[in-house]
């Protein structure tokens, strides 16, 4: 379960900017959030959408969380010492170009609460630390890792309650990696929970960048996998009557290769024979859709986070909306009331149906600093029954740009 992310000096964010998936009020009877079961953090929203003018940070902000993905998993094994980390400071003050990127994500797993964070810089890793609170325990510190670039030295602290190789950890732990990592790979009892979080639970990508061939993967054999991502495409109002799945071979010199395609199925008017379409032969929405399909349910069963930049890419609103409602409303056939949503959108009609006005963000570039900045729409206090939709397009909570007009 994902409770906040934030960034402070990374593209265009020179402040620290944070998302909170914590509403904002204390309620008991919330349907757009869920109770975690933990005293410190009882309740989450399951979805957060953020809106914006092109370019005014929206992807920005889903990239930093994507790095942050990438490099818990793997700077230890995947990169090469002399690489360089990928660091992109807010680039239009003298200042903040010299000074590092940080991070921070707090998370809940197993009912213990996390907060996780990290600077850097393209050459190193300045500072790291990590707390915990563990189900009906209090606040422990883990880790506390910091570089003084004035000394050249670096400072390790380790919780009292951290068993394991210490030693052996920090002296793995190169300067441009993160010790989570590296003592993760060691088997660490204290901090691979961290790292399968990110592994196990987080999904972050782009609508586009699903393939249709996760979902084939995931309904291939299936037959109840292939009645739910039917029922998806359903409820999308997508006039579909079947779905199935069959093998094909190419052959390429010497080497004979096998892949599974997937035909939907179609009967007009609901009676007679079924005329079946290669996937590839439907529009572009019902692709989109059903390339989400698949990984949506996984995220659904498996109480996983998703974030997608650019949602409502090539898909109708409702498209949109059915995806949403998806992850809003009271899920059916066992799925669970704790998976989440964080997506980028510019698509306004699930402000009327899908979404809560509480789940919903802003993303706000100043013409003058070229900073931008990241606003709960909760701060305008939009009433229960308002109409978001022509609020924000007209202007009322910012994040719209500003078309100048040629006479």
């Amino acid at each position: 379960m994902l409770i906040s992310f934030a960034v402070t000096n990374y593209a265009c964010f020179k402040e620290r900017q944070e998302l909170t998936l914590a509403p904002p009020r204390k309620t008991d009877d919330d349907e757009f959030s869920f109770d975690t079961g933990v005293r410190r953090v009882p309740r989450l929203h399951r979805a957060a959408a953020l809106y914006g003018a092109n370019g005014s940070g929206k992807s920005r902000l889903l990239q930093a969380l994507s790095f942050v993905d990438s490099f818990v998993i793997g700077s230890s094994k995947r990169r090469q010492t002399g690489e360089g980390i990928p660091y992109e400071p807010f680039h239009f003050d003298a200042e903040s170009r010299s000074r590092p990127t940080t991070f921070e994500i707090s998370f809940i797993r197993e009912g213990s609460v996390y907060e996780y964070g990290f600077s850097v810089d393209s050459e190193r890793v300045h500072e790291e630390w990590l707390l915990q609170w563990p189900a009906g325990g209090r606040q422990r510190m883990l880790l506390d890792r910091e570089y003084d670039s004035a000394m050249g030295s670096e400072s390790w602290n380790f919780g009292t309650s951290v068993r394991g190789e210490k030693k052996a950890w920090q002296a793995s732990t190169r300067p441009d990696t993160l010790l989570v990592s590296t003592a993760a790979q060691l088997n660490s009892r204290d901090f691979t929970p961290v790292v399968e979080w990110f592994q196990r639970t987080l999904l972050v990508g782009s609508a586009g960048s699903l393939a249709v061939s996760d979902t084939i993967s995931r309904i291939d054999g299936d037959e109840r996998a292939t009645a739910r991502v039917l029922r998806v495409l359903r409820d999308a109002d997508i006039a579909v009557s079947s779905l199935r799945t069959r093998r094909e071979s190419v052959r390429t010199g010497h080497v004979t290769r096998g892949y599974v395609k997937a035909d939907l199925g179609h009967r007009p008017g609901g009676e007679g024979e079924t005329h079946f379409l290669d996937l590839d032969e439907e529009s572009e929405g019902t692709r989109r859709l059903f390339a989400l399909a698949g990984p949506w349910l996984a995220v659904l069963d498996k109480a996983r986070v998703i974030v997608l930049d650019e949602l409502d890419s090539s898909m109708h609103s409702h498209l949109t909306a059915a995806l949403i409602r998806r992850i809003n409303s009271a899920p059916p056939d066992g799925e669970s009331r704790r998976a989440q949503l964080v997506a980028t959108l510019h698509d306004t009609s699930p402000m009327k149906s899908a979404l809560d006005r509480d789940q919903i963000w802003l993303v706000d570039k100043d013409p003058t600093t070229e900073a931008s900045s990241l606003t709960p729409l909760s701060v305008y206090k939009p009433r229960r029954r308002e109409p978001l939709d022509r609020g924000y397009l007209g202007g009322r909570y910012g994040g719209v740009p500003v078309i100048a007009e040629y006479g």
